[in-house]
């Protein structure tokens, strides 16, 4: 099934939230990056689902305050997009089964009839079709640092931007990095990098962080605004 589109007043405001009725027997809420999802049993009633948003409703909006909402891609919108580099990039979604391929005028990509495998396919293509482009970035940084990694790996994550394993000099940054600015990508390149030296998040690892980005923790608040 796929995400549905659904919305409620509290004290004037439009809480909008994404429903998904599916074979479950209970109702769940999750807030990710400021949005609101919640799963239900398919004869779920409304009256159901909006006592349990309106039961978590304080901690619901502490949440949602938190991240500064940055909307990274839509496939429901009348112009479906995904931000390439903080970019907004045309998703052309077909009924034939093809393979994601970027042109000119956008990205096309077969209609998987829902989000989470929709964002899941496009996540792969873009790890795919951007790898040499983030290989390029981080070694132009490992070559300034004076570093040096074996291997780099794309994949998507859900609680870390990057990750890096010194003693075998392995690299992996989350695809989801794609959504932003290079300069910011960079602070990500430059944190994991640093841990080839220092492993943990010690004076002499933020030392060497700034050394290289002096404005380290203004890249690194957009990340945090953000979310994963």
């Amino acid at each position: 099934m796929t995400w549905i589109k659904k919305h409620l007043q509290h004290k004037g405001d439009l809480i909008e939230y994404n429903l998904k009725l599916g074979d479950q027997k209970n109702i769940i809420l999750k807030v990710k990056a400021g949005v609101i999802y919640i799963s239900a049993p398919l004869h779920a009633p409304d009256w159901e689902i909006n006592n349990l948003i309106y039961k978590n409703i304080t901690k619901i909006i502490s949440v949602k305050n938190t991240f500064e909402v940055i909307r990274k891609f839509s496939f429901t919108d009348s112009d479906p997009f995904v931000k390439i580099f903080d970019k907004k990039v045309n998703l052309i979604i077909v009924a034939e089964n093809i393979h994601a391929v970027a042109k000119k005028d956008g990205i096309y990509m077969k209609n998987y009839g829902d989000q989470e495998i929709q964002a899941q396919k496009m996540y792969n293509f873009l790890a795919k079709y951007y790898y040499n482009w983030f290989l390029k970035r981080l070694n132009s940084w490992a070559l300034r640092m004076e570093l040096k990694f074996k291997n780099l790996s794309i994949q998507s994550m859900k609680t870390r931007w990057g990750v890096c394993y010194p003693e075998r000099e392995k690299i992996i940054l989350n695809t989801k990095l794609i959504h932003f600015e290079p300069e910011v990508i960079d602070y990500v390149i430059v944190h994991e990098l640093s841990h080839l030296e220092h492993k943990n998040h010690s004076k002499d690892f933020w030392k060497n962080v700034e050394k290289y980005l002096p404005d380290y923790k203004e890249r690194s608040l957009v990340l945090k605004k953000s979310g994963i």
